[in-house]
């Protein structure tokens, strides 16, 4: 039998309790600040992001200029002094540089020797430096690479940041070229915080002026 049809049948309409309607009311206004705290949650997710990674870039800056094992205790200084970060965030960051190298199969690595940690390039481009340097070494110092050269000679054994202190400017470069010149050599570490390595001249830096020996130094005109 088909179902009669009550032409009077009214719809069913749904009545809201008053305290349905108060927690749909305290639900529309705590809505503004949830999603204000949602923005500020992920605003920060994005300011956290960004510290790591100029924490990263500035760690990276550090390895490139040190020619010594850079000791983490240093890292840690330098990166304190623009964003706290814990120690383990900090050596995070050591560890993401070093795979990041390794994926990317640059021509450096980043190794922890020495108690620190130091840049250097792979074994298999030794053939390609050695031609650069052996060019290099031929090559007139410069006025501030003399200057450096000097200071080691005749302050040897000394380090780098007693260098820097008479100098007033940074020296890691020159150092570095000067090592690489063969002219200069490490003569083992300082036994003072940080254990700066102490430099002293070679047997190139005699040959290179012409010197049968250090005592020669004060009557010849280095500079």
């Amino acid at each position: 039998m088909a179902r009669e049809i009550n032409l009077f049948e009214q719809e069913q309409i749904e009545i809201i309790s008053p305290e349905k309607e108060e927690q749909s009311s305290n639900l529309s206004s705590a809505l503004p600040d949830v999603l204000d705290q949602l923005q500020a949650a992920q605003k920060t997710q994005q300011q956290e992001r960004f510290a790591r990674q100029h924490a990263k870039r500035v760690i990276e800056a550090l390895l490139f200029v040190s020619s010594d094992p850079l000791p983490f205790t240093k890292i840690r200084e330098v990166v304190d002094t623009f964003e706290p970060l814990k120690p383990r965030i900090v050596r995070d960051l050591i560890m993401e540089l070093q795979e990041e190298y390794l994926s990317q199969q640059r021509a450096f690595r980043l190794e922890e020797i020495a108690q620190g940690f130091l840049l250097r390039t792979c074994e298999e481009y030794s053939p390609y430096i050695d031609i650069l340097l052996r060019n290099k070494r031929t090559e007139k110092l410069s006025q501030a690479s003399a200057e450096v050269l000097a200071i080691i000679a005749y302050r040897q054994p000394i380090t780098r940041p007693q260098m820097e202190a008479i100098r007033g400017v940074d020296c890691s470069g020159i150092v570095q070229n000067l090592l690489e010149r063969q002219l200069i050599e490490a003569l083992g570490k300082l036994e003072a915080p940080g254990r700066p390595t102490l430099y002293g001249i070679t047997k190139d830096f005699l040959k290179h002026f012409g010197l049968r020996d250090i005592q020669e130094l004060s009557t010849h005109e280095v500079l």
